[in-house]
This record gives structure tokens, C-alpha cells and sequence, in this order.
């Protein structure tokens, strides 16, 4: 080996050791580096639970939560993003382990979002007015049928599918709830609210989930007037398809809050 080979060797020595003994911060700026990912990665993962299991209040905890210490957030949030930064850079023991942190933390912010964007089923209004067109008539019979299950001046509400946000099963019979699901199923519906108390003079057939939304159907007991069509129509959340069903998308936490191709679906009829 010649001298030339001899002192590049030493430098590619000393330069690697250089960098494996990256100088700390200090055991303070090293905990709170910790201590932002574990928080970061702990939001993201309730914020990914809430999205599959549809549960808004899990979502809307986490996001209000951070709103609250918005004074914690903002350095928490900063000081991931150096962390990342340093753990890319650096090549101590710690910054490896945390870069797997930090990578899996992008790789679920990633998956959340998709999971938002890309639903199990699509729907919009043309969906919506064929199933309406094809099985009205027999959402508007589970309505019935249910009414006479549950007892009077009763708010019910279920969402078959979503054990967070099951509802008011307990009002019934293990055989009334086996009856009610199949029917649901029948028609290619999740849930249903309705007011069995007399006060609300329409009830709701839930039809697809798409993100954190909701697609539903309404049915009203009375044929709606002009005047009140023209009321609900003016809803950016609401299509009033004819004098006694409207359809209805729900926002949830994350996403749009009114309903997608309101305007266009209007102007084809």
C-alpha cells in the first residue's frame, strides 16, 4: 500500500468517526426530540383510528386538543421537522432509531390522507338518485317498520358496521336487531335516525361514508312545499330531489363540509 492509499484511508476513517460522533445537544435538546416524536407519532396514529373506524370524536379530540395548546403544537410540530432534519443527517445510534420514527410517521400521515380521499364506495347525487329511483320505497318501509319497534317519543339512531358509533341498539331485541340490519343490508344501506317523538318531520336512511362524510337520505312524512324546497336547496349540504326525499352529505372533522357536484347535478334536471 503506498503512502497516497495510507492517508486517504486515514481520512475516510477519521471523517467517519467524525460523523458517527456527531456532537450532542445536550440530554435536554435530545429528550424533547424524543418527546416530539412520540407525541407527533401518538396524534397521528389516534388521527389514522378515528379515519378507519369512522369515528369523528377521536379525530376531533386530537385536532381540538392541539388547537387548545397551540403554544405546545407549533414548537412540537417544529422541532419534529429538525429532528427529522438531524436524524437524516446525523448518524449517531439515536438519530437512526428516531429517522425509523420519523419515517413511519410520514409513511401514516400518507395513509390517513389516502384512506380520506379514496372510499370503499363512491358516491355522489347521480348514485344517490338511482338507488332512490330503484329502492325509495323500501328505505321509506325500514322507516316504518322501525317506528313500530322502538318505543314512543324516542330519538334512535344506528350505523350498522361502526361498533363507535353503533347508537341506540340496547332499545332493542336481539331479533329486532337482526331484522332491522338485514334490512339495511337489503337496500345497501349503513344506519338510520329518526325521531319517533313526533318532533322532527323527517327520518334519515344513511347511505355511504366517504372519508369522514356521510351520504344519507331523507324522508319526509309531509310533501314539502315549494317554499321549503326552495329553503333546503339553498343548504350547501342538501338536494332536495323531489317534494318528499332529500339527499344530505354530512362533513365530517377532515374533508368538504358540503355536497360535491351540487351545482352540476342541479342544472341536469
Amino acid at each position: 500500500m503506498n503512502e497516497y492509499q495510507i492517508i486517504m484511508d486515514r481520512q475516510d476513517y477519521t471523517g467517519q468517526e467524525r460523523c458517527d460522533a456527531a456532537p450532542s445537544r445536550g440530554p435536554i435538546f435530545e429528550s424533547m426530540r424524543c418527546l416530539s416524536v412520540g407525541l407527533v407519532s401518538v396524534a397521528l396514529l389516534l388521527i389514522m383510528l378515528g379515519v378507519l373506524t369512522y369515528n369523528d370524536m377521536i379525530v376531533m379530540f386530537v385536532v381540538i386538543a392541539a388547537a387548545i395548546s397551540f403554544y405546545v403544537t407549533i414548537p412540537v410540530v417544529a422541532l419534529w421537522l429538525y429532528s427529522f432534519w438531524l436524524a437524516i443527517w446525523r448518524r449517531t445510534r439515536r438519530d437512526r432509531i428516531l429517522l425509523y420514527f420519523h419515517i413511519a410517521d410520514v409513511i401514516l400521515a400518507g395513509a390517513t390522507v389516502l384512506a380520506m380521499q379514496s372510499p370503499l364506495y363512491a358516491c355522489d347525487a347521480d348514485i344517490m338518485a338511482n338507488k332512490c329511483d330503484r329502492h325509495g320505497g323500501a328505505m321509506r318501509e325500514i322507516v316504518i317498520e322501525t317506528r313500530k319497534m322502538v318505543p314512543d317519543s324516542t330519538n334512535f339512531m344506528i350505523e350498522i358496521g361502526n361498533d363507535a358509533n353503533k347508537g341506540d341498539v340496547d332499545i332493542l331485541t336481539d331479533e329486532q336487531y337482526d331484522r332491522l340490519v338485514k334490512m339495511l343490508k337489503s337496500v345497501d344501506c349503513i344506519g338510520l335516525d329518526l325521531d319517533n317523538s313526533g318532533h322532527c318531520n323527517y327520518s334519515t336512511v344513511m347511505f355511504r361514508r366517504e372519508g369522514m362524510g356521510m351520504y344519507s337520505f331523507r324522508f319526509y312524512d309531509v310533501a314539502l312545499s315549494a317554499e321549503q324546497r326552495d329553503s333546503l336547496n339553498d343548504d350547501y349540504r342538501l338536494i332536495v330531489y323531489n317534494d318528499s326525499t332529500v339527499f344530505e352529505y354530512g362533513g365530517g372533522v377532515f374533508g368538504p363540509q358540503g355536497f360535491i357536484g351540487k351545482e352540476e347535478f342541479m342544472n341536469r334536471r
